[in-house]
Parts: C-alpha cells; structure tokens; sequence
C-alpha cells in the first residue's frame, strides 16, 4: 500500500543517514535491506477504512481484496505474515534477525546488546510517524494507547520499553557525527527516491 511503502522507505531514509554518520563499521546493506521489508506482512492487520486517504489511487475494494488475499496465504497475525514472506522471497537470515529485532517489544533486549544494527534498524522505524519523521518523544507518545491496547501490556511494561529506547537513542548518538534533531524530514527526503528504486 502506497502509506506502508512510504512509511517503510522513511525509515530506510533515517536508517541510511544514521548508517552513513556512524563512527564504526557497520553493514549498511543489511540495515538498509531489514528497513525497506520490515512491515511488508503488515497489511493483514489494517483497518482499511479508518484511513480511506492512504488508499488512493486504487480504492477500498481494491485493497480489501489485497488483504483479504494476503490473510488467506500469510494469517492474520502481522509478524507471522511479515516472516513467511521474508522466507517466501529468500530473505537471509541477518536481514530477518534485524528486522525481528524491530519489533517495539525488543527494546529492552537490543539495549542490552552490542550490536549496533539492531539498534539503528529498531530506532530508525521508531522515529517514523504516518506522517513521516518525527522527534523519538512524539512517536512514543503517539503510539502509547494503541500499543497498550492491542498488546495488552501494562503501563509501566511501556515505560520500561520507552526508557530502553531513549536509551537506544543516546547509544547511537554516542557513536554518529549528528544528532538525533538532524534527523529531519529536509535533510533526508532525498533518499526516498534512490531507495523506493532498490532492486533487493
């Protein structure tokens, strides 16, 4: 869907300034990979017709038909269908490891962890609203309801997950020449286009 492929290309874009800044080696390829296909099940789980404006041009039959196909093949659980898909299209296994790493949940794990990939790949989709790029602060108190809700963890479960991720966020500033405020809609916009050609 057109707001998944912008959603995911926005966070390749953060991934690959915070990739091209940082003062360690790191395998950009990978993280650029894990970035562009970490919500590609994702449809399976949309309310198409909560938000009609990222359905155009195709329309709401259009997409319901893409989504009701996608259930059938993948299920309805959005994680599982993201996997089967990666395994479908041959996916290597670092790539997948980066992207299950992604998942909101994991950020008490990736804190505690010395691979810098998983950080950036889980922080970069962290700092992208529907709207595109925002401040970490924002994009957590964006999705703290939702998040809450659909998997019923407790308030003080998502505090724990939001400390870890400003956590994850001084972590990597501590080894970039930027800061987290340049990462900015301006400044990476023109990655959009060299990504959203990738052939991967």
């Amino acid at each position: 869907m057109p707001n998944l492929q912008a959603h995911m290309l926005w966070v390749t874009a953060v991934a690959s300034e915070i990739c091209d800044n940082f003062e360690k080696p790191i395998d950009k390829d990978s993280v650029i990979a894990a970035t562009l296909l970490h919500d590609i099940g994702n449809v399976v789980k949309f309310k198409l017709e909560a938000f009609p404006e990222f359905l155009k041009p195709r329309g709401l039959e259009y997409w319901k038909k893409v989504q009701e196909n996608f259930i059938l093949k993948y299920g309805k659980d959005d994680y599982q269908a993201t996997y089967k898909i990666l395994k479908e299209i041959g996916v290597n296994q670092k790539v997948c490891g980066l992207i299950n790493s992604m998942e909101f949940g994991k950020a008490s794990l990736n804190v505690e962890h010395s691979d810098f990939e998983k950080k950036i790949c889980q922080y970069a989709d962290a700092r992208v609203a529907p709207s595109g790029i925002t401040s970490l602060d924002a994009r957590l108190g964006d999705v703290q309801d939702r998040y809450m809700r659909n998997k019923g963890i407790s308030g003080e479960e998502f505090n724990n997950i939001s400390l870890s991720m400003r956590t994850i966020e001084k972590q990597i500033f501590a080894q970039t020449k930027i800061k987290p405020e340049d990462i900015a809609k301006e400044k990476v916009g023109g990655l959009l286009e060299k990504f959203g050609n990738l052939d991967i």
